[in-house]
């Protein structure tokens, strides 16, 4: 995040075009990290405007009093920042993954996006599931609906290839 931003967001009673124009690009990037910065920001400026700060924003001119900041947050956000920023518990968010370079980011995704796949039940406790993403096996608990790494013989973590359907030590 630009700390120049986080500055502003903390000092000025003016949201500068600049601020506005990067706290909805977040929103675009659908990464974790873009929109926890908006996130941070957003959750700094309704903390000013709770004490009584007079905000205004430098593209409507409107000065925010927090019915009015709610308002710009849930009509320009998603649900999950709003949710965030005013600790609503209503609604759940659900992220996928992505690879990127060094590894993998967690992306906002909508709720029929799946991380895992199932490959096959050992019995009516256990199955056998991969994450999508990295192919990595998990032995999924269904009754308690938790996961653990299915490691070999070996001590190896495994991948599952599904054009062959075997499962094989990485």
């Amino acid at each position: 995040m630009n700390n120049q931003l986080f500055e502003q967001a903390k000092n000025d009673d003016i949201l500068s075009k600049e601020l506005i124009s990067f706290l909805l690009e977040t929103m675009e990037y659908n990464r974790l990290s873009f929109i926890n910065d908006a996130v941070e920001i957003l959750k700094i400026l309704k903390i000013r405007i709770e004490r009584g700060d007079k905000i205004t924003d430098a593209v409507s001119h409107q000065i925010y009093n927090l019915p009015d900041f709610k308002s710009f947050v849930r009509e320009h956000f998603s649900s999950y920042v709003y949710n965030e920023v005013f600790s609503s518990k209503g609604e759940k968010s659900y992220f996928c993954l992505e690879p990127c370079e060094g590894g993998y980011e967690l992306v906002l995704s909508d709720k029929d996006s799946k991380v895992y796949k199932w490959i096959s039940s050992l019995n009516e406790k256990f199955s056998l599931v991969y994450m999508i993403a990295t192919k990595v096996v998990y032995i999924k608990n269904v009754k308690a609906k938790t996961y653990a790494p299915f490691l070999s013989s070996n001590g190896k973590y495994c991948r599952y290839d599904e054009s062959v359907g075997k499962i094989l030590e990485i």
